[in-house]
């Protein structure tokens, strides 16, 4: 469940997910109020091109291929939370099944 977070609270962590920095935790409850705040999604658009362009221009252009859109970066962040979790529930479900099968095994 995502622990929510106020929209400063969120500000201060755009640099943090641009750089791939947040906790799993940090990650839920910064794309959730990416979802549910139009004013800080809004912000965090203009802040990622900024940063990106600014990278961009520093390197000189050569990683133009890893350049994602801010939209993009978005979806690519949901989709890494949504493989941890089935990850994680699928680890949970190996560690029940060889629970019952040392019980049979001891049976």
């Amino acid at each position: 469940m995502a622990v929510l977070m106020e929209c400063k609270e969120i500000q201060q962590k755009y640099i943090p997910f641009i750089d791939d920095k947040l906790s799993k935790r940090e990650l839920d409850a910064f794309l959730h109020h990416m979802e549910e705040c139009p004013d800080c999604k809004e912000e965090y658009d203009i802040y990622y091109t900024m940063i990106m362009g600014m990278r961009y221009l520093e390197e000189d252009n050569r990683k133009s291929s890893d350049w994602v859109s801010s939209d993009e970066k978005l979806r690519y962040a949901q989709e890494y939370l949504r493989h941890f979790r089935i990850m994680r529930v699928q680890k949970l479900l190996l560690l029940v099944i060889l629970c019952i099968a040392v019980i049979l095994l001891i049976q």
